[in-house]
Order: structure tokens, then sequence, then C-alpha cells
């Protein structure tokens, strides 16, 4: 019971540590684009896919292979299981520093802007603290002890963000060029991933026990083959904003716009990302609690409570995700005022947006299958859904501009779902979603946008400033989600059980046992 207890604490404490760092990731975002402007933008997001890279990997698949094989061995052999990962993981970490470092230039020339070179190499050294991050990480978490991992992702994060917004604002202001600002932005990511380091190190009180080095094979081929794949998942998102870094830019060159207006362009479609990531909180929330409870479920050979976790996880990420997407969609206007200055690229932002719909799915659906220890399934759909995009690039954005990368991230995720599903239904036996549930979530979410959208179109002053479209966005935004609730609650939509889930879940449940009581 006591190993139980912990266990959850631990689930919740990595939960939390991981919801901290998705919302700050999402919203310095903004300031830092007020800071260097829609090309500065442009110029920070070419490189940040690296970044992400480096950092997922030092948070995702290989910490969790590691902890998984380190909670399962004997004490004997702990020490050469860790020193087998630290020098598989190292030699992958100076592998990618060389390869990046050295064809920082040719990528660059690749992307279309030979000017992001020393902005590529300074991104190598990403992968050089990130085995020491990785191997602390999976140690800790495979001995029960999830703080220091919390701890340090959360000191990485905040160090990371201060640095970028201090550096950004010393290089604008002081009159250096936006790419040097993008330097500095890239040094600030460097110094994040430093206090990582610093931190984990803090944690280290064990002693450690000199025995000879022997290398495992077979633990080498573990940790490569199973992290990759729980990698390949969890850096969807990077990857597809890895493609947009090589396609966008000369895509819109290509099509005839020039250099400088296609830099701009790309800064406002990357005003999405942010967008995005605080667009699918909801859904990694439950995404990141549901795979404890399903792994526990299985253990426990407890069939119908695993079926039970996965199908209310799905309900809520779909009724979520399809709010978030339409209510973004109806704010979008005056919110792309409040955070970015102009309403540039409203369209293709809300566009954009529907994103949120297929990847709070996807990520709930990757999450039920690491669950069941299937980590092959969703490695398969990144790749499925990287290639869509990849593809989808190369054909829409020459012809629809901004417009066809939007459509082609949409489309790409779309392709990954599908195919999550389709795997699913076949271990299934129940349905996922019934067609009365997809129907009224989707009329609901419908109505919700439209009357949103009509009370903004009127109320909104033509040239209104930033903090009316402030508040007519959060206004907005409040009456969406109340009438989206509203309508969920008024057609039984979601069981108690699921609105228990939800924020004032409980005193919904609460008011609809009164309301009963009266009639």
């Amino acid at each position: 019971m006591k190993k139980e207890k912990s266990f959850i604490k631990g689930a919740v404490l990595l939960t939390v540590a991981a919801l901290f760092v998705k919302i700050l990731s999402a919203v310095y975002r903004v300031p830092f684009q007020n800071i260097v402007g829609n090309t500065g933008f442009y110029i920070y997001q070419q490189v940040y896919p690296f970044y992400g890279i480096a950092t997922g990997l030092a948070v995702s698949g290989f910490p969790i292979v590691l902890s998984r094989l380190v909670a399962g061995a004997e004490k004997g052999s702990k020490q050469q299981l860790i020193r087998t990962a630290f020098f598989t993981i190292s030699i992958m970490g100076i592998l990618s520093f060389l390869i990046l470092f050295f064809s920082a230039s040719r990528i660059a020339i690749t992307m279309g802007d030979a000017q992001l070179t020393p902005l590529i190499q300074l991104s190598a050294f990403f992968f050089l603290a990130m085995p020491y991050i990785t191997v602390c990480r999976g140690t800790f978490q495979g001995g029960g002890d999830m703080m220091p991992t919390a701890m340090s992702q959360m000191v990485e994060q905040s160090t990371r963000i201060l640095c970028i917004l201090l550096f950004s604002f010393y290089a604008v202001y002081s009159g250096r060029t936006l790419y040097e600002a993008g330097l500095g932005a890239v040094a600030g990511s460097l110094f994040g991933m430093i206090a990582s380091v610093i931190a984990l190190f803090l944690y280290k009180t064990e002693k450690k026990v000199l025995i000879p080095f022997q290398f495992d094979v077979q633990i080498a081929k573990i940790i490569i083959t199973k992290g990759s794949a729980i990698c390949l998942s969890a850096l969807t998102l990077v990857l597809l904003q890895l493609a947009d870094s090589f396609q966008i830019y000369n895509g819109l060159v290509l099509s005839g716009i020039p250099a400088d207006m296609a830099k701009e362009g790309k800064g406002i479609y990357d005003r999405g990302q942010p967008l995005l990531q605080l667009g699918v909180v909801a859904a990694v929330s439950i995404s990141l609690t549901v795979v404890p409870l399903i792994t526990k479920a299985i253990k426990e050979k407890e069939v119908h409570a695993a079926l039970v976790y996965s199908q209310t996880a799905l309900r809520i990420s779909f009724a979520l995700g399809l709010a978030a997407s339409s209510g973004l969609a109806a704010v979008m206007i005056p919110l792309n005022k409040m955070l970015f200055e102009t309403t540039e690229g409203s369209g293709v932002l809300a566009v954009f947006g529907i994103s949120i719909f297929f990847y709070s799915i996807m990520s709930t659906m990757n999450a039920i299958f690491q669950g069941q220890g299937q980590d092959w399934v969703p490695a398969a759909s990144a790749v499925i859904t990287l290639a869509f995009k990849w593809t989808a690039n190369a054909l829409f954005i020459p012809i629809y501009g901004l417009y066809g990368a939007s459509f082609a991230t949409t489309g790409a995720l779309l392709a990954g779902v599908l195919f999550l599903t389709v795997v699913l239904r076949k271990h299934e036996k129940r349905p996922l979603f019934t067609g009365v549930f997809i129907l009224k979530t989707m009329m609901i979410s419908f109505f919700m946008a439209v009357i949103v959208y009509i009370c903004i179109y009127f109320l909104l002053p033509e040239g209104a400033g930033r903090l009316v479209s402030g508040v007519t966005a959060v206004s907005g935004a409040m009456l969406g989600a109340c009438l989206f609730f509203a309508f969920m609650v008024k057609w039984n939509v979601l069981n108690e059980d699921e609105l228990r889930l939800l924020p004032f879940g409980s005193k919904i449940i609460d008011w609809k046992a009164k309301r009963n009581k009266r009639m």
C-alpha cells in the first residue's frame, strides 16, 4: 500500500512539473515575440527544434526506459546498467553534436538562410548536456525518487526563459541585429540546460562504488530501440516544427514572395506554436495522468478498469480539444491583437488551431498505448504524421502559402490519429466513441463558436487597441467556456466520473443533484 501511494505521489509530481514546463514554454514566446518582432521570432523558431529534440530526449524516451531498467535491476547490477546507459547515450549525444556543429552551414543553406549558421552551431552544444541529464533523471526515477527530475525540469525552464528574455531584450535595445538576438536566445536555452545539470548534480548524494567498467550490449540495444520509440511520439510537435523550418521560408520564396516578407510571414505563422501548446495543456495533463493508471490496472490484471480509464481519457480529450480549437478560432482576431500587437495571419492561425483537436486525441491515444507497453504504435504514428506533413508542405506551401502550411499540420495530425484509431479498434472490443457523443459534442462546439464569434463581431470596435482586444478576447473565451460546459451538462454528454476530472466538475455535479431534487 505504501509503495502504491509513493507511485501515485511520484506520478502526480511529474505531472505537475510537466504542466509547469508546458505552460511556461508557451507563455514566454509572447513577450519574446513582442521584443524581437515577427522576423526575430522567425529566426529563433528556425533553430528552436534542435533544443526541442535535445530536451525531449532528456525528458521523455531515454529516462523512461532507463527508469524501467533500474527499477527491475538487482542492486549489484545497477552500477553496470547505469554506466552502460551513460556510455550509450553519451556516444549518441557526441555524434549528434559533431553532425550538427560541422553541418551547421549546410543545414542553414538548406533552410534558405545562411545567417542561421552560428545559431545552429551553438544549438549543437545542447546534445553534450543531454546524456548527463538523461541518465540522472532515469536513475532517480528508477529508484522511486521523482523530486530531482521535477525540480531539474522546473529549474531548467525558469532559467532558460529568464535568460532568453534578458538576452534578447539587451540585444534589441542595444542596437544589435536580430540574428544576434536569436543567438542570445539560443544561449539562454543552453544556460537552462546547464542549470538542470547543476540541479541534478546537487541531488546526487550516493557514493560511487569503484567497479570495473563492463559494457552490456543487450542493455544498450534496449535503451536505443525502446528509448527512440518513446522519443519519436513525444517529439511529434517538435519534428513538425523542424519540417516547417526547412520548408515554409523556402516555399514562400519559391512562390515569388521577397525574402524579407517571407521571414515576416514565417514569424507570423509561428505565433500558432504557443497557442497550440496552451490549447493542448488539458489533454496533455489527462494523458500524463492516465499512463500510470492504465499501467497499474494492467499489472493488476484489471482489464475492465484499464478500458474505463482509456475511454474516459479519450472522451474528455475529444471534448476539450474540440472546444479549445473551435473557441480559439472564434476569438482569434482579438486574441492575436492582444498577444502579438497586430491581427496579421488571424485566418492562418485559426486553421492552425484545428490541430489542437487532433493533437489532443493523439497525445491521449499515445498515452494509452504506452500505458499498455506498446511503445512502437505511437512511434509509427509519429513517422506517418511527419511523412504526411513533409509531403503536404512541399505540395501546398508554394501554392497556398501559410494557409498551405497550416492545412499540412492539421492534415498530418489527422493522419496520425486515424492510424492510432485503426490500431486501437483492433485491441478494444467496445467502440471508442458513440455516434451520439460525437454528434452532441460537435454541435455544442459549433453553436458555442458561432455565438462567441457573433458577439465579438458586433462588440469589438474597428481598429481597437490591445487593451480593448484583450478584454474582448478574454470575455469571449469565458463566455465560450460557460456555454460549452452548460450545454455539455444540459445534454448529459459526460457522466459524473468524467465531470470530476474537469475544472469545477465536482461543483457541477453537486449543482445538478440539487436541481434534480427541486424538480
